[in-house]
């Protein structure tokens, strides 16, 4: 995977996050080198369960900041541990489902500030899950058995993560405007299933593009095959650049 040509953009970088979502070291570790300069974040999962601490800290030497995804939820004690450990891993951002309540989400914070205070490393950002984008209203409403509107939801499962402590959430471009007058300032919208103007929906259902993003608000895009997988990445980079740009005109 050859250097993206695009010029680095320090005030997008940090707003972007590229998922990694490859079964090979070697080809990970290429998409970090190539795009490091043009993204902020790289996000982890299936990857970590392969290669574990030792790929985090590849790409740690490498210069690029982990979005570790790990949808955590279980008991706030089990979390308890996770806090300490994420701290102790050097991971810049990890993700905790809200539907796991407060008690486990209040314990994940406390874990997590206290081991970086004793450590005297930084604590990574929290952002919790509110309604997976690959779910409709249909599926949340008959198979998940919660009523009401994806909208109503994802709010209510905010507002629980920003009472909780939690630094942000993750939710789909759709409902930014919606939630976003409701909660604290500087809380963090993490924004997955954004495509370029005319893509496909993949294996997402509630999709947006770049641009409905940044206009809602979004201050994390996270991208995926949409880079890995385009004929031209400094095309496919330099699209998500002009959406942030237009955003500043």
């Amino acid at each position: 995977m050859s250097a993206t040509k695009v010029k680095p953009n320090a005030s997008h970088k940090d707003r972007i996050c590229l998922a990694l979502d490859l079964n090979d070291e070697a080809q990970i570790l290429a998409a970090v080198d190539a795009f490091k300069e043009h993204v902020g974040y790289f996000k982890l999962n299936s990857a970590f369960t392969l290669f574990g601490p030792d790929l985090v800290q590849k790409i740690l030497a490498r210069g690029g900041k982990i979005f570790l995804d790990l949808k955590l939820h279980d008991i706030p004690n089990t979390l308890s541990g996770y806090g300490e450990a994420m701290v102790r891993l050097g991971v810049h951002i990890v993700t905790v489902h809200i539907s796991g309540g407060s008690e486990m989400l209040e314990e994940f914070v406390r874990s997590a500030k206290q081991a970086a205070g004793q450590l005297k490393k930084p604590r990574p950002k929290l952002i919790g899950i509110t309604v997976l984008t690959s779910i409709g209203r249909s599926v949340m409403n008959a198979e998940v058995g919660i009523e009401g509107t994806v909208e109503d939801e994802v709010l209510r499962k905010a507002r629980i993560a920003a009472s909780a402590g939690l630094d942000g959430i993750v939710c789909s471009a759709g409902e930014l405007e919606f939630i976003r007058p409701h909660l604290p300032q500087g809380f963090l919208l993490v924004t997955p299933g954004v495509r370029p103007e005319g893509s496909g929906k993949d294996d997402h259902q509630r999709v947006y593009t770049y641009a409905d993003a940044v206009k809602g608000g979004s201050g994390l895009l996270v991208v995926g095959r949409s880079v890995l997988n385009a004929k031209n990445p400094d095309l496919a980079i330099a699209e998500i650049y002009s959406a942030l740009e237009a955003a500043n005109a």
